[in-house]
């Protein structure tokens, strides 16, 4: 159609000429020739003249002509015998033209835009883009091309190519599929099973686990081998580990259904690893895998492949053991450990509570025993632990007993001994620069075991079945024996931590914590003088009632309030409100934020139906199955509402 457009204003030009010739004759025959001769002279110079000036006016003027698909086709061809999917875009990414296998591919352009936008998006990167259109996968790029017209202008469009790569695409996930992967399996409370049940049922109950695991084996096409009692090790195809996702690992509900009598359920820790590179890099995956599932309470399984992680089960409530022997080796390490150190930091995680503060006044009862400086790194005294620190304080038995992070620097060199308490996060520390400074860690901690763990310490001391970090610490102390005397204040501490962590004995509260309960009332510890450090002002009190009044329903049955911020110790304020609502029949999971600065904290509480910690973790939080909680940065509340909604759906669909 361009060489259409031309030819016709060759003909009006030619024909406009000779009118005027003709004209001009009439007049005068000399003017008649002098026109003809000028008009020739104009009809054949013109067109050197155009492309004299061509470069300097006409590019410029028409360069958006090839927006055109017309002009675009008469001066580009597309040779239609490529043997690939071939296409021109403008450099918007609308789809001008295409070839026969361009067209076999789609039926129409309107079909093949979301590829083109998602090639438009990588145009800049210069890579190829893995393209899954239906059930083929294609080798998609776009390039840059200049077209030249014939009168000079240049038009700007974007060449699509698509290169088959199905055969390439599916050799590689069949590679995947026959991948190696490693597994442990962990019984988590074989002894305690074993010590409910008869002597003569042992072997009967042994042989239906091992039956279900072989029996898991060989559907898929796995091994599987025994290494101890509560023990094994198993291999299978990368391939046939989708149908165990699929089923969500329902031999965690096997293994805990059987039975041969009266006795505790069984409950299984599976840990598998992914390798890329080799089965040894698997098998380190499923080792860091079992232990991560044993950390979070067990009856679980955790997959992890690089430094991803995946999450089944988890249902239940953290198994508890009889670690009395582990406890007194622990103890005894610590003694060892503490004693060749040159000084001690202990420190809690950020926004410390009772538990955490408690746990560190025991960590420094336990180093006066042994005449070494123990001091407490704390750069702010939070709202939740001001009354026991105006107490600390009013005593006057502790001066210098904490420290702000730069002074605790100086202090520090390779023999000094950093024990964390109550936190197992790197992030939640309260000084992360003085944990990454020490040379030797110990570590305390209760809750349930997330992916960013401190990995570097010499000692730990991680049971999330505990019912806070001053139960654990009120072991080491119990087994280090008379040569700890803790003095009320430190009793006091000691007791609330594990008062406020199982709300009044009544959450994850064991025959271990009634002893430690216990024997710290024999040292001094007094119901009373705890109890008045929970104690609420008005405003406080009435904060509480509004946040509880003004909760709405997520969902039928998850509750979500705000708690107002012109309180003080909001935050306790937050927590104690979540757990009022969890008096509310009908309620299964309560979520009450508030703000402090620029920091939304979230209170999470259940009954254990819904797992309130693999919701928080969604927010990057943690906690328990229980009791968990979140903090989240640069949001408003409605903000913060909003992603809680958000992370319910996604626990709720992943457990559907």
């Amino acid at each position: 159609m361009f060489k259409l457009k031309k030819r016709d204003n060759v003909i009006i030009a030619v024909s406009l000429i000779v009118v005027i010739v003709i004209v001009c004759s009439l007049v005068d025959i000399y003017l008649g020739i002098g026109t003809l001769i000028g008009g020739a002279a104009v009809f054949f110079g013109w067109p050197a003249l155009k492309e004299l000036h061509a470069p300097f006016e006409g590019a410029k003027e028409e360069s958006l002509s090839f927006l055109d698909t017309t002009v675009l086709q008469e001066n580009f061809q597309i040779p239609h015998n490529l043997p690939i999917p071939y296409a021109v875009l403008d450099i918007r990414g609308r789809i001008l033209m295409y070839n026969e296998k361009f067209s076999e591919l789609f039926e129409t352009a309107e079909e093949a835009k979301p590829f083109a936008e998602q090639l438009l998006k990588q145009k800049d990167s210069g890579e190829k883009v893995l393209l899954q259109i239906c059930d083929r996968f294609f080798q998609g790029a776009l390039e840059p091309c200049d077209i030249v017209e014939e009168n000079g202008a240049i038009g700007n469009v974007l060449t699509m190519t698509l290169v088959d790569a199905t055969e390439k695409q599916l050799l590689l996930q069949r590679l995947e599929e026959q991948q190696t992967v490693a597994g442990m399996i962990f019984l988590d409370n074989y002894e305690e099973v074993v010590d409910s049940l008869e002597e003569s049922r042992w072997p009967i109950l042994s042989a239906l686990i091992d039956r279900k695991l072989n029996q898991l084996a060989q559907d898929v096409d796995g091994v599987i081998r025994k290494l101890e009692k509560d023990r094994y090790f198993f291999l299978l195809k990368r391939g046939m580990l989708s149908q165990l996702k699929e089923k969500k690992f329902d031999i965690l509900n096997e293994i805990r259904e059987t039975s041969v009598g009266e006795h505790l359920p069984v409950t299984v820790s599976m840990g598998i690893g992914i390798g890329g590179n080799s089965l040894d890099e698997a098998m380190q995956n499923a080792k860091a895998a079992i232990d991560l599932a044993l950390g979070r309470g067990g009856d679980q399984v955790v997959v992890k492949e690089g430094e991803s992680y995946l999450f089944y089960g988890g249902k239940a409530g953290e198994m508890g053991r009889n670690a009395r022997i582990r406890a007194r080796v622990k103890a005894d390490a610590l003694w060892e450990l503490m004693g060749e150190s040159s000084g001690i930091l202990v420190m809690g995680h950020k926004n410390g509570d009772l538990d955490s503060m408690g746990a560190c006044m025991g960590v420094c009862a336990i180093a006066r025993a042994m005449d070494k400086r123990c001091t407490i790194v704390m750069d702010e005294i939070g709202d939740g632990i001001r009354r026991l620190w105006d107490k600390i304080q009013a005593s006057g038995s502790y001066p210098n007993l904490t420290i702000k992070t730069p002074e605790a620097l100086k202090l520090m060199d390779d023999k000094t001994l950093v024990i964390v308490v109550d936190t197992h996060r790197k992030t939640m520390v309260e000084s992360p620069q003085v944990l990454d400074a020490a040379k030797r860690i110990v570590l305390f901690d209760h809750h349930r075991k997330s992916t960013d763990a401190i990995e570097q310490a010499v000692l730990v001391y991680h049971e999330a079945y505990a019912s806070s970090t001053a139960e654990l610490i009120t072991e080491m102390i119990q087994h280090i024996g008379k040569r700890v005397k803790l003095t009320s204040i430190e009793a006091d501490a000691l007791l609330a931590g594990i008062t406020v962590d199982t709300k009044n004995f009544c959450v994850k509260t064991g025959a271990i914590t009634f002893e430690a309960a216990g024997f710290l009332r024999r040292n001094g510890a007094d119901s009373i003088r705890v109890r008045l450090l929970f104690q609420n002002d008005m405003d406080a009190y009435k904060a509480k009632a509004t946040t509880v009044r003004d909760a709405e329903l997520f969902m039928g049955n998850m509750a979500i309030s705000v708690c107002p911020a012109n309180v003080e110790n909001s935050t306790l304020t937050a927590a104690q409100a979540a757990d009022d609502l969890m008096n509310v029949t009908g309620i299964k999971a309560s979520f009450v934020c508030c703000k402090v600065g620029e920091i939304v904290y979230i209170s999470a509480r259940s009954f254990g139906e819904i797992n309130v910690q693999r919701i928080m973790e969604r927010l990057g939080g943690g906690g328990h199955l229980t009791v968990s909680g979140a903090q989240l940065t640069g949001v408003t509340l409605e903000e913060a509402k909003e992603k809680i909604r958000t992370a319910i759906q996604e626990y709720l669909e992943e457990e559907a």
